[in-house]
């Protein structure tokens, strides 16, 4: 039987170029707005030199079969995390989101628009009216890919107010980035805040390899205490663990960023994988706030932005 993709053996051991093309196509999968077929999706794996375990390509349905398998976020069969399984391809967050974006488009038509990768969002870019994080969202079917706040919900008392155009919006935060870069001393900061990154990165790499020994110790010491209060130091730890590397794989975005000379980096931008971009708003921006339409502001998409700059301590 060939092992699952993604992983040296059933019990972890990440292989991470495998693990790098799987990530990539999850988050092509969970796109909605427009969705993206897994044929699709498998022939992009293709075209870009991934392969199955045993050297072949991959179909639509394999590859979503492979990503729907619960070792993929290292959890069993009953959904329960599998102890001291490693680090997983996909966190149950990740996974779940996959399974409720193809549940979800389920049945639509199969001629599909091509996918949009939003720059912004994931907790980027807000709404200055409600501070709500905008969501990627086109108006219809044919719209261009835009940026929103969600209407209100009962326990979502977002403003659903905010709409902005993702060509106009994003165009606008790179270049006030891009320009923030140029500015006297700002280059010699984000080169701080790159180091303090990857400083971290690394802290929190040693802190994840030494999971497997924290969940032994906490074994070890199981009859010495209550159940329910085993359960919860077991739950604290692997809450601990996801939350680590969540974070790792955000400051990784930020490490990757070439940052030696600012003018190269105006240039690399243009041809920059999107995660890359992303690394580097992240490096320099703490929030993107996209103010209302009205006033005249509606004709210059940088008077509609107002941008938290990260500062080194």
């Amino acid at each position: 039987m060939a092992r699952l993709c993604g992983y040296a053996n059933g019990g972890g051991g990440l292989v991470r170029s495998e693990a790098d093309f799987l990530r990539r196509a999850a988050s092509r999968l969970s796109i909605i707005d427009p969705p993206e077929s897994q044929n699709a999706v498998a022939e992009w794996v293709n075209q870009n030199g991934g392969r199955t375990p045993l050297g072949g390509l991959w179909r639509g349905d394999t590859l979503m079969k492979t990503l729907s398998n619960p070792r993929m976020a290292g959890l069993d069969r009953e959904g329960n995390p599998i102890e001291g399984f490693g680090e997983t391809v996909l966190t149950p967050d990740e996974q779940r989101a996959l399974l409720e974006a193809r549940t979800a488009i389920r049945g639509e038509p199969s001629q599909r628009r091509e996918s949009f990768d939003y720059l912004l969002t994931k907790g980027i870019a807000d709404c200055d009216v409600c501070a709500y994080d905008l969501a990627g969202s086109r108006v219809h079917a044919e719209a261009d890919p835009g940026y929103r706040c969600l209407p209100p919900t009962e326990l979502r008392p977002s403003c659903g107010t905010i709409r902005m155009d993702a060509g106009r919006l994003e165009t606008a935060v790179a270049e006030e980035v891009l320009a923030d870069m140029l500015r006297p001393g700002r280059h010699e900061e984000l080169l701080r805040l790159q180091r303090d990154a990857q400083e971290e990165a690394e802290r929190l790499s040693l802190h994840i390899e030494g999971a497997e020994a924290r969940f032994a110790a906490l074994k070890g010491v199981r009859n010495q205490m209550l159940p329910d209060a085993f359960k919860a130091a077991e739950k604290a730890t692997k809450d601990d663990l996801a939350a680590a590397r969540a974070r790792l794989r955000f400051l990784e975005q930020i490490v990757s960023v070439p940052l030696a000379d600012p003018h190269d980096v105006v240039a690399w931008w243009n041809s920059a994988p999107r995660a890359s971009q992303r690394g580097l708003i992240l490096v320099s921006v703490t929030k993107v706030h996209v103010l209302g339409s009205g006033g005249g502001r509606g004709h210059d998409p940088h008077k509609r932005i107002r941008i938290d700059w990260r500062t080194a301590a």
